[in-house]
């Protein structure tokens, strides 16, 4: 298993075990290749987002954003409006298929897992596993 170091070990294992200040304050990691780098920004809002600080997440990714970081936002956009369940998953959900049904974006696994999410908290529990299903990452 030879191979090049990964350089989002800690940062990953932050996150996963649930030290979201420390994956933040721990995320200036140099040198890294452009895939690496999205998502190391997918963990740090990720880890802003299980902080609920939902609008600096909002705040910062703009449109020009790399799909998987556009997917976090719109998980930021979908959590912080509880109180308007209506509206914002109508426009939350449809982004969504519409990205999924996309075959350049589709099988993005950050964008499935972002699915996999919003669908399980929409209880649409076939739907979540229709795109986690395919895997792609340990999440």
């Amino acid at each position: 298993m030879a191979g090049s170091p990964d350089h989002l070990f800690n940062l990953r294992n932050n996150f996963y075990l649930g030290s979201y200040q420390a994956a933040i304050n721990n995320s200036d990691l140099p040198n890294l290749s452009p895939d690496d780098a999205v998502e190391r920004d997918c963990l740090v809002y990720r880890s802003y987002i299980a902080l609920g600080s939902y609008q600096l997440v909002i705040n910062e990714i703009d449109s020009s954003a790399a799909t998987p970081l556009q997917a976090v936002k719109l998980l930021a956009l979908y959590l912080s409006s509880p109180h308007d369940k209506v509206k914002v998953p109508e426009s939350t959900i449809s982004s969504l298929k519409e990205w999924l049904a996309d075959p350049a974006i589709g099988n993005n696994p950050i964008l499935r897992l972002i699915a996999g999410i919003i669908f399980t908290h929409e209880e649409d529990y076939n739907e979540a596993l229709k795109h986690t299903n395919a895997g792609g990452t340990m999440e």
